[in-house]
């Protein structure tokens, strides 16, 4: 089942019911992307000066560090997680060929997930954080959203184990993946780790959930999207099915042990510290069969992005998906540690995967199958302007000045010299990456207005690569 037409395989109108969560989960994804863009732009403005720091200071639900643990939090539970539940809702029954199983309980669900989200979130600000890295939420807020997530797992895992299928395309495999291992290690993270492992035990369980938070959810749900959305916008089939699976299967066998890189140089057990280098260093062969297949299934197509906004974010999203993938691999050599440990080229690193590569997909899920929930399709001229002040602030005045800055906050504190010179030193950076922050609200602003406010006549739905 490696053409697109096995994608095509089952009609293509989505049901009322379905249309409605998938659309909900959609509108909420948005909704929490603009909430934790908007503390993310904040926590960068107070890095631009003394002054800056002190604004809104003495609220302490508006702190430093309570934004930065809901910052997180919105990203990654609030806009990724919905948006690859909207996708998974409606990419499934497509690739099964059967409708969704507990449809009916998905949608008293949807709301659900919301409310849970909205608890933690609000605990995270009255300083009720729990010390698990990426899942700050006490425990309360953890148990009501693990439920809605069982549910999730229910409907869309379940819809698969029960519709037979023999020969599953590669999204589902990587489906099935996020949603199962992700289960195990949320469980994991907020029962060990936040109450039973003591010290560098407990951090190396952390790192294990940082580090599969991102490899073995986010990774494998965007994996899934492009999978699903590269062969039906081009439509051709993916270059190699074959490929495609050994990319899942090494990705399922070589990543999950890796967390402790996060924790070099501590005083987590030397040995395992060790074990992550060969275990994180082998994912560059992962990455990059990944990536030529992509690039394979591209050739002769790729003057179709001039016009075709899903496949522009899908293609630019892989650059960066490449650029993200050789970094890593590279950060488990225990020489490039030594240089950017804790600096702000970790955190450049970060954004690129979450927000360039995995954000960049769901706006193109969003723009491809928005116009075939509501009926209507979408200005080009105002997703041109999303794509452009989105990639323009982001590489140009985030992600590289970000980079630089860690370079030279490493190099700086490999010196005697006093830290307030690295201080000085990477000021200039973080004045860019604030106003990178206030171009990518606007840009998400009009990407807002687009999908909701804009009444394209039902012709621009080609404009969705329909």
């Amino acid at each position: 089942m490696s053409s697109v037409a096995a994608i095509q395989a089952t009609p293509t109108e989505v049901s009322p019911q379905d249309a409605w969560l998938i659309k909900f989960h959609i509108t909420a994804s948005i909704v929490w992307l603009v909430i934790g863009m908007l503390g993310g732009t904040l926590m960068g403005y107070r890095l631009t000066s003394p002054a800056a720091a002190e604004f809104l200071g003495s609220t302490a639900e508006l702190s430093f560090g309570r934004i930065r643990m809901f910052h997180t939090h919105s990203v990654i539970f609030g806009w990724l997680t919905n948006g690859f539940l909207a996708f998974s809702y409606y990419a499934i029954p497509r690739l099964t060929g059967r409708k969704l199983w507990l449809s009916k309980l998905a949608r008293i669900n949807a709301p659900l997930v919301q409310i849970a989200l909205v608890i933690g979130g609000g605990a995270i600000l009255t300083g009720h954080a729990q010390a698990v890295e990426h899942t700050e939420a006490p425990w309360y807020a953890d148990a009501a959203f693990a439920l809605c997530f069982v549910v999730s797992l229910l409907c869309c895992v379940g819809t698969i184990l029960r519709s037979g299928v023999r020969n599953m395309y590669v999204s589902l495999w990587y489906l099935v993946l996020g949603f199962v291992f992700t289960a195990l290690n949320f469980v994991m993270a907020n029962t060990i780790v936040a109450f039973v492992a003591p010290g560098a035990a407990g951090a190396s369980l952390a790192g294990l959930w940082i580090h599969n938070a991102v490899g073995l959810w986010v990774t494998p749900m965007g994996s899934a999207i492009i999978y699903y959305l590269l062969p039906v916008t081009l439509r051709k089939p993916i270059a190699s099915h074959k490929l495609s699976l050994l990319g899942f299967w090494t990705l399922a066998f070589f990543y999950p042990l890796g967390g402790s890189h996060h924790y070099f140089y501590s005083p987590v057990p030397w040995w395992l510290q060790m074990l992550a280098v060969p275990l994180t260093f082998s994912l560059i062969f992962v990455v990059y069969s990944v990536v030529y297949n992509f690039f394979a299934t591209m050739k002769g197509q790729w003057k179709q992005i001039t016009h075709n906004i899903p496949l522009r974010w899908l293609a630019f999203g892989i650059f960066n998906y490449i650029t993200t993938c050789t970094q890593g691999p590279f950060h488990a050599l225990l020489s490039v540690q030594q240089v950017i440990h804790f600096t702000d080229w970790v955190v450049a690193h970060a954004h690129l995967a979450l927000f360039g590569v995995f954000s960049w997909w769901l706006y193109a899920f969003s723009y491809w199958v928005w116009p075939k929930l509501t009926g209507r399709g979408y200005s080009k001229a105002l997703a041109e302007w999303h794509f452009w002040i989105t990639f323009l602030s982001f590489w140009v005045l985030y992600y590289i000045p970000d980079t630089i800055a860690g370079l030279m906050q490493g190099f700086f504190w490999l010196t005697t010299l006093p830290l307030q010179d690295s201080l000085e030193a990477a000021m200039p950076f973080w004045i860019t990456r604030a106003i990178s922050g206030v171009l990518l609200v606007a840009g998400t602003t009009i990407y807002v207005i687009n999908l909701f406010f804009v009444k394209q006549a039902k012709h621009g739905l080609e404009v969705a690569g329909e």
